[in-house]
């Protein structure tokens, strides 16, 4: 937050994919922290994963340092820090932090969701046609152009759609009822493993974007309340959104 709002070094990854100093002095300092405390696990960070982790067996700690850039960069409050501890493939412990909201996004396994101290849970809207749907367009143009054309499709069947820059805060609103629905087509193991625990202790539904289970490494998913999940992915299964 020292450095929100002031000028910075920043680096491109590709068209609209940033780096800046922060990304990379966060996740040093996590890495660093990670390291010490838990010297037997493995981390696999977003700037400094040479390759995706495959291996699933083990504990896995999964960091995003700043989930978001773009907005960080541009002085947008939207963005966040995602963290998620992995066993065997399967994520066990989730946080999204909103270093400006300061709102914080927690589960573990067995132990609900709780944002902010207080226990919370998808939002008990059963329909689509009834739902808030949040939406991201990624980095890969064409399954960005395909996403909306889905929401095309589907439009007005729907009250509104949010697009707010930032994969985990999408799953993060999404899992305490801010969102009633979310998609997204392009992610990264750092983008989705603490929102796959968050919207099942939850009490949500998150799926694949071709309807299978999800896992760290689903490059698409559909994730909220249930009924409109469903509603979704049936949609979906009729357009190119892939």
């Amino acid at each position: 937050m020292e450095r929100f709002g002031q000028p910075e070094r920043i680096e491109a990854k590709g068209r609209g994919n940033l780096v800046t100093e922060t990304d990379l002095a966060v996740e040093a300092a996590v890495l660093e922290l990670l390291s010490r405390e838990f010297p037997g696990h493995r981390a696999m960070s977003e700037e400094t994963a040479a390759e995706i982790d495959h291996g699933d067996k083990g504990w896995l700690w999964v960091v995003d340092p700043v989930d978001g850039t773009h907005n960080y960069s541009r002085g947008n409050p939207n963005f966040a820090f995602n963290i998620a501890l992995c066993l065997d493939g399967e994520p066990v412990l989730g946080l999204t932090h909103s270093p400006v909201t300061g709102h914080e996004f927690f589960a573990e396994r067995g132990g609900g969701l709780w944002v902010n101290g207080a226990r919370a849970r998808v939002s008990n809207v059963d329909s689509l046609r009834q739902s808030v749907l949040g939406a991201e367009l990624g980095y890969n143009d064409v399954r960005g152009a395909n996403a909306l054309a889905l929401i095309s499709d589907i439009w007005p069947a729907v009250q509104s759609v949010r697009i707010t820059g930032s994969a985990a805060l999408g799953l993060a609103f999404a899992a305490c009822g801010r969102y009633d629905v979310f998609i997204h087509h392009f992610l990264f193991p750092w983008d989705v493993a603490a929102g796959i625990i968050l919207i099942k202790e939850a009490g949500g539904l998150i799926v694949d974007r071709d309807g299978g289970p999800v896992t760290i490494h689903s490059e698409g998913v559909i994730a909220g309340a249930p009924g409109p999940v469903r509603e979704l992915l049936a949609l979906a299964e009729s357009t190119p959104w892939r």
